[in-house]
C-alpha cells in the first residue's frame, strides 16, 4: 500500500491532501489572503494523520507543488515537506504547479495550456499535450492576444486559477477557446504522484528548490 501526503502552497490556496493507492483519503484547502500557510499547513497536516490513526513515518512518500507561484507559499510548503521527509527518510516527489492545475481539466481530452497569475498581466505558463507531455516549458510571459493566438491551436483549452484571469482571458479569446477557473489543489497531484512513486521517480531532498522561473521580487 502506497500512502502520499500531497501538499500545495504555490497560490493563496493552502493544501494538502492524504491519498492511498491513486484514490483520495482526505483533503484540506483553504485560500488564504494573508498568506498563513505555516500555521494551517502543520495544523492540517497533524490533523490528518490523527483522524487516520497514522503517524509520519506510516507515509510512503511526500508530494510537494514545486511553482512556480508565490514565493512566500513555496518556502513554506517546501519547508514542511523538506522537514517531514530528511528525519524519516521519507521519498519526496516534486511536481509543476502547472501540471497540477492542467490535471485538473484533463478529461477535456485537448492540449492544456496552464496559466498563472503573477503580476498585472504577467502569467507563468506552460503547455501540455492531453496525455500531460510538455509542449511548453515553463515560462513567465506578458500575456496579450496575439501571444495567446500563438500558441494556441484547435486541440487546445486553457485553464486559469483566479477569477479575474478568467476574465481577462476570456476577453482575449472572445470564447473562440474554452476557459476554464481551477483552485490549484493537492487534490489534482494525487494521480500524478502516485504514478512517479510507481515510477519510483524521487528527488533529492538535499538539492530540490522550488520552480521560480524568474527571480524574487527585492523591496
Amino acid at each position: 500500500m502506497s500512502i502520499i501526503l500531497n501538499i500545495e502552497t504555490s497560490s493563496k490556496n493552502c493544501s494538502v491532501c492524504l491519498s492511498s493507492n491513486g484514490k483520495l483519503v482526505t483533503s484540506f484547502d483553504l485560500e488564504d489572503e494573508s498568506y498563513r500557510h505555516s500555521e494551517l499547513l502543520t495544523s492540517s497536516i497533524q490533523n490528518i494523520l490523527n483522524e487516520n490513526n497514522l503517524d509520519v513515518k506510516d507515509l510512503s512518500a511526500v508530494s510537494i507543488g514545486i511553482g512556480p507561484g508565490s514565493f512566500t507559499g513555496l518556502r513554506i510548503g517546501f519547508s514542511v515537506a523538506k522537514g517531514l521527509c530528511y528525519p524519516h527518510n521519507i521519498k519526496l516527489i516534486g511536481i509543476s504547479s502547472l501540471k497540477i492545475i492542467a490535471n485538473s481539466v484533463i478529461k477535456e481530452d485537448k492540449n492544456i495550456i496552464s496559466l498563472i497569475k503573477d503580476k498585472g498581466e504577467h502569467y507563468y505558463i506552460s503547455k501540455y499535450r492531453n496525455d500531460l507531455k510538455e509542449i511548453i516549458e515553463p515560462k513567465i510571459k506578458l500575456i496579450d492576444r496575439d501571444y495567446i493566438f500563438n500558441i494556441l491551436d484547435e486541440e487546445s483549452i486553457i485553464v486559469v486559477n483566479t477569477d479575474d484571469s478568467n476574465e481577462f482571458i476570456t476577453s482575449l479569446v472572445n470564447e473562440e477557446t474554452k476557459v476554464f477557473k481551477r483552485t490549484i489543489s493537492s487534490i489534482d497531484m494525487i494521480s500524478l504522484s502516485h504514478k512517479l512513486m510507481d515510477d519510483k521517480k524521487f528527488e533529492d531532498i538535499a538539492y530540490i528548490e522550488p520552480m521560480y522561473v524568474k527571480k524574487p521580487y527585492v523591496n
